[in-house]
This record gives C-alpha cells, sequence and structure tokens, in this order.
C-alpha cells in the first residue's frame, strides 16, 4: 500500500492511534483482494503531530551557517565537486559531534567514505560517468549507496546542533534540499537520472531520489514517479 507520509512515519504523525490504526485497517483490506498482486493507494494525508505545530518551532533555522550558498546546478561538475567537499570540511565537526553523542552512524552502505562519495556522484554529472568503486555492485547500486550516506551524514551532523531540538523533521529536509550543496547537486543528478537511457537510473531517479515535494510529484503516478519520497514507507507499512 503507497502511503503519502513523510520518510520514517509508515503509519503518519506519532502519537496518533485513532489515525494509525485507519492506515493499518486500509492496509488489512488489501488481504480482502480476490487475486494479486494487489496495489492500493492511501490518498489520505497524515495530520500534523504536535510536535510539527508547536509555536516554538516556527522560527527554527538550522544554526550551521554554510559559507557560501548553494552554487547554481548548470555550473560546471568541477565547480561543483569544489563547493560540495568545501560545504562536507564545514559540516565534518558536527557529523563527528553526532557520532560521539550518540556512538553510532547510520553512515557506512559505501565503501567509499563521505568525500569519496561526494566526488563519485559528482562523476554522473559528467558525459562519462565512473565505474563502480566495488566488484560486488554495478555503478548505479554504488551511486544508490553513496547517495543514502551523504544523506544520512548531512541528516546526523544537523542532528548535533544545539538548535536541532526546535526544528521539525519537515524543516531539516527543507533545509538539506534548498539550502545545501548536497542538496543542489542531488537536484542536478534527478535531471541526469531522467533524461539517462539507463533504465536502472531512471528507476532510481523516479523513486528513490527526490522528495515528492521537490519533484512536484502528487503521488498519482502520471510522472513515472509515484511518492518518490516515500518508497521505504511503501515496503515498510507492507511488511507490517
Amino acid at each position: 500500500m503507497w502511503v503519502p507520509f513523510e520518510l520514517g512515519r509508515p503509519f503518519g504523525a506519532p502519537n496518533n492511534p485513532e489515525f494509525q490504526t485507519k492506515v493499518l485497517k486500509a492496509l488489512l483490506k488489501t488481504l480482502e483482494a480476490e487475486s494479486g498482486p494487489v496495489l492500493a493507494d492511501f490518498d489520505e494525508d497524515a495530520p500534523l503531530s504536535s510536535a510539527d505545530t508547536g509555536e516554538e518551532q516556527k522560527g527554527w533555522a538550522c544554526p550551521i551557517e554554510l559559507k557560501a550558498p548553494p552554487p547554481q546546478t548548470e555550473g560546471d561538475a568541477a565547480a561543483l565537486e569544489q563547493a560540495l567537499l568545501r560545504e562536507i570540511n564545514q559540516l565534518r565537526p558536527w557529523y563527528e559531534l553526532s557520532v560521539e553523542q550518540r556512538g553510532r552512524t547510520t553512515v557506512g552502505v559505501s565503501p567509499l567514505d563521505i568525500e569519496g562519495n561526494a566526488r563519485y556522484i559528482i562523476g554522473f554529472l559528467g558525459d562519462e560517468w565512473p565505474e563502480s568503486p566495488s566488484e560486488d555492485m554495478t555503478a548505479t547500486v554504488a551511486l544508490k549507496h553513496a547517495f543514502e550516506d551523504v544523506r544520512a551524514w548531512y541528516f546526523e551532523a544537523v542532528a548535533a546542533q544545539p538548535g536541532r531540538a526546535t526544528g521539525t523533521s519537515d524543516q531539516v529536509i527543507h533545509w538539506f534540499w534548498h539550502e545545501t550543496t548536497a542538496g543542489a547537486v542531488l537536484q542536478k543528478l534527478d535531471e541526469v537520472c531522467r533524461e539517462s537511457d539507463d533504465e536502472t537510473m531512471q528507476t532510481f531517479g523516479g523513486f528513490l531520489l527526490l522528495p515528492r515535494y521537490v519533484t512536484g510529484s502528487v503521488g498519482d503516478g502520471s510522472d513515472g514517479r509515484k511518492n518518490a519520497e516515500f518508497g521505504d514507507n511503501q515496503a515498510i507499512a507492507a511488511a507490517e
């Protein structure tokens, strides 16, 4: 069942058992189908949680002051790479603090380090795509892992900031996609995926890369990007 909720919230907003039960009942109702496979849509948006609507959160701004705004995505790949690596260096102390405070990290699905992942992603913006850094995975699978590590690295870095507790997840997601070089680079990568003749790249761009609100998709599948941000939620909801 496809659900139009924020990534990580397969049953909607937290602390809302009435709405979550509604989602669960809709999911279980798919078992009544006489034949399969079944793909159902849950077309109701989740209500906002109290954490999302608190007055103290309206003025949140990421306290990480990046020294330069994200470059225009029309720039050449070399300029984007330099800007991205510079931004990573600015955020590195906060990522390291996050790991120290939590004692763990979700970064590490890629065989490359954070700089290597950045360079690998940038490589797909040029005319000749880079080869996979591992014999155990294709270049596009390696690209997916690089993207996942970069996104997780940024989110963990901002989580260590003292002002993070007053910001909603939506605000942090907006910061990543609209106020960082990484977000600008990934939006450029999405263009490459959509224009590619490679079906795997098209799938990656259509379903796994950009959040729905960035792509402008409303989840009806008309642009081949059905609920692009929420692919993980669909699998989780089905598993539950």
